[in-house]
């Protein structure tokens, strides 16, 4: 395992208290410190179920029990992390807190307030109140006819809470964000070097409603595509061997959808799901093979991955990624906050020890083909008069 950078370790260990104190006369012995073990966060994108991230990141970020030390995010997951990753680069995870609550109180206000611009209003209202017609009837407007300037109120909100320089600063902790190549249908990673707030306009680029963002001359669409979240830079990365993955995305539907409304709802959410459902389907069959041949290269041995979410099917079915309001996002954040709590309380001791996540269970599927092995030398002979 690499070592760890004196800034990563830092935000490992703190101490309870690191003066000597004199009581009634006698001299206390320094109090043993708080060692957080490292983790790494992938978080998956979603609109404003980004707030439930928010309350789980709240949790994590408060907790004695783990440190942050590296980040993946994708969408509403990118602009999460690279909230946090600017934040824990120039402050502290108590910075890091206070910006994405700022960041999720900014984004419940109405935007025409906000940014004060006679365009807003009309595509504010076609945000939050035709979303759903264009969902069902398919043939919705394109953002270069309803939005010919290009406008989009994420870049202003970005601009106000990352701070581009700090991600990109030595004492940034890593930090991954997915986008997709509108041309080749291909996913780029964007690595701190490399960021940009177009990068996590890109991530966060949903088609229907944004002109995709031009990046080095390519355009492209959100992240979710392609890579909802990417975890392999996370586990090729060696800052922390313990993954968890704050998961958006329902793992099943609870009963066939019928009305058009519910199977375009269905459909986004397995296309938004199926990247990480294949990224996880690759890394069990990694593991089968790197075991044969005693391969700990990879790093898929060693990975151990942990997950918290998806949402409770109750929320999800009354709840939309468009949603904005002040309340709705405030519950979204209580329940990602509490769905963490009861991830450490229960999970908290496994985290550095071994994995939590039966990723053969859930995203593995019930059914699986029977494969047909090749034949072994002079077995033909036993099958050539049959």
């Amino acid at each position: 395992m690499r070592a760890i950078p004196a800034a990563a370790h830092s935000a490992m260990t703190a101490y309870l208290d690191s003066s000597t104190q004199v009581l009634d006369g006698a001299v206390t012995p320094h109090r043993a410190p708080i060692v957080r073990k490292p983790v790494g966060l992938a978080l998956q994108g979603g609109g404003s179920w980004g707030a439930y991230t928010w309350g789980v990141l709240d949790a994590l970020l408060a907790s004695r029990t783990v440190a942050v030390v590296q980040l993946s995010g994708t969408s509403a997951g990118a602009l999460n992390a690279a909230i946090v990753a600017s934040a824990l680069a120039r402050g502290s995870p108590a910075r890091a807190r206070e910006r994405l609550r700022e960041f999720w109180h900014a984004v419940a206000r109405p935007a025409a307030a906000d940014v004060g611009r006679e365009i807003w209003g009309p595509a504010e209202r076609r945000w939050r109140e035709t979303i759903g017609a264009w969902l069902v009837s398919g043939n919705g407007v394109s953002p270069y006819q309803s939005n010919p300037l290009g406008i989009n109120p994420l870049r202003d909100l970005i601009a106000a809470h990352v701070d581009i320089d700090a991600i990109r600063s030595k004492s940034a902790p890593p930090l991954y964000v997915t986008v997709t190549n509108v041309r080749t249908g291909l996913p780029r990673v964007i690595s701190n070097h490399d960021m940009t707030i177009d990068a996590l306009l890109a991530s966060a680029c949903l088609p229907q409603l944004f002109q995709a963002v031009e990046i080095d001359g390519e355009p492209y669409w959100d992240g979710g595509y392609s890579g909802n979240p990417t975890l392999w830079p996370l586990i090729q990365g060696g800052r922390s061997r313990d993954l968890i993955v704050v998961q958006l995305t329902p793992e099943q539907a609870p009963k066939l959808p019928k009305d058009p409304a519910a199977i375009h709802r269905r459909i986004d959410e397995i296309v938004f799901a199926s990247s990480l459902v294949a990224e996880m389907q690759a890394i069990a069959a990694m593991r089968v093979v790197a075991a044969r041949s005693n391969d700990r290269a990879s790093g898929v041995l060693d990975a151990r991955l942990h997950r918290i979410g998806p949402p409770p099917p109750g929320l999800i079915a009354q709840g939309s990624p468009m949603e904005r309001s002040r309340v709705w996002l405030e519950q979204l954040y209580g329940e990602g906050r509490r769905a963490a709590k009861r991830f450490l309380k229960r999970n908290g001791e496994a985290v550095g020890v071994r994995e939590t996540l039966d990723i053969a269970r859930i995203f593995g599927g019930n059914r699986k083909p029977k494969v047909r092995l090749p034949v072994k030398e002079g077995a033909s002979e036993g099958i050539a008069g049959s």
